[in-house]
């Protein structure tokens, strides 16, 4: 039986590290500190689950202010950016990646694929990420004070 190549499964990294800084969670790719500093160390199903945790926390995130209406037109509107699609992500991913590294440039949402919900329309490209990344982390940050800093044995009991 052939080990799978750890390389292979890429880091959430997106060069905007806070965890350096005193963060518990990173507010560039949401991870907890402690994940950030052991990736390389991390097994290919311990890099599953911090994958998997971060879109099923962005998949919440993005639905609940965008409605994904058309996957082509936003395939089509990240490759017309240079913007990288992983197959391996779900498309909310995609959505939030377009936001994030396209932003002001984005003109009719719509041939991007992507409409906003009621509560988010008066909100621009920069403001909607923001928001999400808002969100974001604060729902990482709870995950990580609920779950997680106990077990490191971060949080005192009074």
């Amino acid at each position: 039986m052939s080990r799978i190549d750890t390389s292979r499964i890429g880091t959430p990294c997106i060069g905007i590290c806070s965890s350096g800084i005193g963060d518990s969670v990173c507010r560039g790719c949401m991870r907890c500190a402690h994940e950030v500093s052991q990736w390389n160390g991390f097994s290919d199903a311990e890099r599953q689950l911090v994958w998997a945790r971060l879109d099923r926390f962005l998949v919440q995130i993005v639905n609940n202010r965008l409605e994904l209406r058309d996957v082509a037109l936003l395939k089509a509107a990240l490759a017309d950016w240079n913007i990288p699609c992983d197959a391996a992500r779900p498309p909310q991913r995609w959505l939030y990646d377009l936001l994030r590294l396209a932003g002001s440039r984005i003109g009719d949402r719509a041939a991007c694929g992507f409409g906003v919900l009621p509560g988010s329309e008066d909100l621009s490209t920069a403001q909607l990420c923001r928001a999400i990344e808002r969100e974001w982390h604060e729902l990482s940050l709870a995950h990580f004070e609920r779950y997680i800093a106990p077990g490191l044995g971060l949080i005192q009991s009074s």
